[in-house]
């Protein structure tokens, strides 16, 4: 199982920026050292204390006693022969697992990051959603995920979305810690509209992400905007009806004057009739958006099959009529099991 969970506190990456300045306030150093160790930390990639040789020895000495610097261990790596993505499948600090996508695209380089071990949302076309619920992941393993993709691949990564294992939006507090240092210049200096945070519909969290100061892009999780349908395939939906839904929506463009990307997965024969399309439109009208139509990606035991090319092409014409930007979405790493969906501990 590898070290426990308890020890997390003494792993220096478990500090945030604050805290390590009061750590080294105890010591009577200056907070300029903070920006050091947050520079080896993060923007090097060192794990060994001893090296960050701009430090004094006493004080790498004194970090040295009283901490440990831990890296995800890489369990498995799968790269895709059609386009390029990489999945990873990477171990924490208690030996728990999550799944990572490095996801190249023209000048683009993504990370899809995990925000949970596991899911509980129990959305009905999404393999990670079978796998159950564990726990939040700490803002640093959030980062880890970054960190070791960024290290891997050699490439300096461009882009964050918050769209692999979990709901970050149940996760707040910890993906708002990692946001804040992947902006961070002596970090990775991703800037905050290089940065999503997907969610399946948590009006709460849509909230909190309202009253966030960085301009982070929102993606809504929507498959269907007939709260019976929702229902069926996202019970989240019953918590928070659709709504409710748009109501938080509307309040967040109107503070935040920010488009609002809608993720429509396709299950044809399911929520690709002109009733579905009729209510979509009834529900974006006045939210300035984007549709992002993503055909279904299958995995095994789903009660869904994949959409046909023509499937495809037939529900986009009828996408096309609302007023709305239109796009689709075509998944990268399929044949990994890294696609939109699909991350459920390959191995």
């Amino acid at each position: 199982m590898g070290i426990q969970t308890s020890q997390h506190s003494l792993n220096l990456k478990a500090k945030t920026r604050k805290q390590i300045e009061e750590y080294l306030k105890s010591l009577g150093e200056k907070p300029y050292r903070s920006t050091q160790i947050i520079r080896w930390l993060w923007q090097k990639g060192e794990s060994e204390i001893e090296k960050f040789s701009d430090l004094p020895l006493s004080l790498r000495e004194r970090l040295k006693k009283d901490f440990f610097v831990y890296q995800v261990k890489p369990v498995s790596i799968h790269k895709s022969s059609v386009d390029g993505s990489i999945k990873f499948l990477l171990r924490l600090l208690d030996g728990r697992e999550v799944e990572s996508v490095f996801i190249p695209d023209g000048k683009r380089r993504t990370v899809c990051v995990s925000s949970q071990v596991g899911c509980p949302l129990k959305c009905t076309f999404c393999a990670t959603g079978k796998l159950g619920f564990t726990r939040n992941l700490e803002f640093w393993e959030i980062l880890e995920q970054v960190r070791f993709v960024r290290d891997y691949t050699k490439e300096r990564i461009t882009n964050v979305v918050f769209m692999g294992m979990g709901e970050p939006m149940l996760n707040i507090d910890n993906v708002f810690r990692a946001i804040d240092l992947l902006q961070e210049n002596d970090a990775f200096k991703i800037g905050a509209r290089k940065i999503t945070v997907s969610t399946a519909g948590v009006v709460p969290g849509i909230y909190r992400l309202l009253e966030y100061k960085k301009q982070v892009k929102l993606a809504v999780s929507l498959n269907s905007a007939i709260q019976e349908k929702r229902e069926e395939i996202m019970p989240i939906a019953k918590r928070f009806p659709l709504s409710e839904l748009r109501k938080a929506i509307l309040d967040y463009y109107k503070i935040k004057r920010r488009w609002v990307t809608f993720e429509y997965i396709l299950l044809p024969g399911f929520n690709d009739t002109e009733d579905d399309v009729r209510a979509l439109e009834r529900f974006i009208k006045g939210i300035p958006c984007k549709i992002n139509l993503i055909p279904y990606n299958g995995f095994e035991g789903s009660p869904f099959r994949e959409p046909s090319d023509v499937e495809i092409e037939r529900f986009l014409r009828k996408l096309y009529r609302l007023k709305a930007t239109v796009t689709l979405r075509k998944s990268k790493g399929r044949d990994i099991k890294g696609a939109c969906g699909q991350l459920a501990y390959l191995k």
